[in-house]
């Protein structure tokens, strides 16, 4: 009898251990939701901005193509040099039209994918193009913030990178969260105003490195010391002020980068020098898998 009860409260903190476990798991999922929806809804000014910018061009250039195409049959009945002129101007309007146009269409796919739940699939992408829209995006989505804002770009993107496999939109979530970081570091050093002559800046590059690609985000601000730097990937650690960070990016940036993409993100840091991230990700799932267990962190 005293084991039968033994075994039925055995049952019931099993039960009970298994209910507690899917409503963490629930917890945690929501929480990636709404860091989610919050780092989009943080973007939404610096979006518009990114799209309003094509939009203008293509209405430009369809409203000047429009008035030399008037001029184009004004001069038909009179064929000559200034004909031949009209026409390459119009041919090169229109080339501007389709690549603004295109990148119009690329800032919205970005961000319908951003803003979509769950994981996306991996497929063969430009890693510069990524993180030269994603830098765009966060900058510009800064700038909407705070009209003050401003920062030096730094880019050494490596010409010769080949396309890798990867899910864009997980990734872009993770470059937006180390910019964002880097962007906040830099304005407080700057802010602080302990030296006249500092100027805020952000460098960004990416390495070939064979089988796996190099992405470095290295900010000039405040920096951290070694104890912050140990507990950077842990889940609601932050160093920023309340409600000014949840405190889940890096880490969900963290399980981006290692769990998903077998990759590793670590971080250097020197206090009022500089904090750069590095993160390695595979050119393929297959080495990716292998990898996923021993993913580093800082």
């Amino acid at each position: 009898m005293h084991n039968a009860k033994l075994f039925e409260e055995q049952r019931r903190r099993e039960r009970d251990l298994r209910v507690a476990h899917e409503q963490l798991k629930q917890a945690q999922a929501n929480l990636i939701h709404a860091e989610k929806m919050a780092s989009l809804g943080q973007l939404t000014a610096g979006i518009a901005h990114e799209i309003k910018n094509p939009l203008n061009f293509v209405n430009n250039f369809s409203e000047l193509s429009r008035e030399l195409l008037q001029e184009l049959r004004d001069t038909i009945a009179s064929p000559g040099a200034e004909q031949d002129e009209l026409i390459e101007t119009l041919t090169a309007n229109f080339a501007k039209i389709v690549e603004h146009g295109r990148r119009a269409d690329g800032i919205v796919t970005s961000m319908l994918l951003h803003s979509r739940g769950g994981t996306g699939e991996r497929r063969a992408t430009d890693l510069n193009a990524l993180v030269e829209e994603t830098l765009n995006l966060a900058f510009h989505g800064a700038r909407a913030r705070d009209k003050s804002f401003n920062i030096t770009l730094e880019r050494d993107l490596d010409t010769r990178l080949r396309p890798i496999e990867l899910v864009p939109q997980d990734i872009t979530r993770v470059l937006l969260n180390l910019f964002g970081n880097g962007f906040y570091a830099a304005g407080k050093r700057c802010q602080e105003g302990t030296d006249l002559a500092f100027q805020p800046s952000l460098r960004v590059s990416t390495r070939d490195l064979g089988d796996q690609v190099e992405i470095k985000v290295r900010d000039n601000g405040v920096g951290m010391p070694p104890e912050v730097q140990s507990k950077l990937f842990t889940p609601f650690f932050t160093t920023k002020p309340t409600g000014e960070g949840t405190g889940l990016g890096l880490s969900i940036s963290y399980d981006i980068v290692t769990q998903q993409h077998g990759g590793t993100i670590t971080v250097d840091s020197r206090p009022d020098e500089f904090t750069e991230f590095t993160l390695r990700l595979p050119r393929s799932l297959q080495a990716a898998e292998p990898a996923a267990a021993t993913g580093a962190s800082a």
